[in-house]
């Protein structure tokens, strides 16, 4: 038998969490409803990280809740390709705190990588199948290296400008400089205002 997440958090307002249940005699019920692998071109190449994680049992979750409200994530990275087929409709406009204006291109593929892991259309017979549906991606861009300025900036915009309406903040960069303390305090700050990082 296959053990399932026991705890499996959603990025939703109207479902936060999912407990799996034990019953009496020690059965185990799953998270939710399989409706089978989605279609999409490059889904063999992460089918195994994903059900190590449940998430196609999640799938069936969000699937079956069909009025959730869109959620607003933030990506910091180096820009995203908000053309992308596979992101269609789910990029909106962003900031880039390098240049100070609203250019969230992409300096490099890692930032559109990211975005569609965490949003990419599902079952569109392209691309990949990105692990939640119905978001929007913010992208805020720190440049192809970021420094702690460039973090603590991206941090500053999105709890200045962004905090009612951002509820997750991706910093996917993938930099050293985000154990700086400056930065640190900076993801205490949007934690308290009510952003997951």
């Amino acid at each position: 038998m296959k053990l399932l997440l026991t705890s499996f958090w959603f990025v939703s307002c109207n479902l936060l969490y999912v407990e799996a249940e034990v019953g009496r005699n020690g059965s185990f019920r799953g998270l939710g409803p399989v409706n089978g692998d989605p279609n999409d071109k490059l889904y063999h190449k992460q089918k195994a990280y994903l059900e190590a994680i449940s998430i196609p049992e999640a799938w069936g979750i969000l699937d079956s809740t069909p009025k959730r409200t869109p959620v607003t994530i933030a990506v910091i990275d180096n820009g995203i390709e908000a053309t992308h087929p596979d992101l269609k409709g789910t990029v909106i406009q962003g900031y880039n705190v390098v240049d100070k204006n609203d250019d969230t291109s992409p300096r490099g593929g890692h930032g559109t990588t990211m975005a569609g892991i965490v949003g990419a259309i599902r079952n569109n017979k392209i691309g990949m199948a990105g692990i939640l549906d119905r978001v929007r991606i913010l992208p805020i861009v720190t440049g192809a290296t970021s420094t702690f300025g460039t973090l603590t900036d991206a941090f500053t915009y999105l709890i200045n400008e962004k905090k009612d309406d951002v509820k997750v903040i991706l910093m996917t960069d993938g930099t050293a400089e985000s154990s700086s303390r400056a930065v640190t305090d900076k993801i205490l700050e949007a934690t308290a205002a009510g952003m997951l990082v």
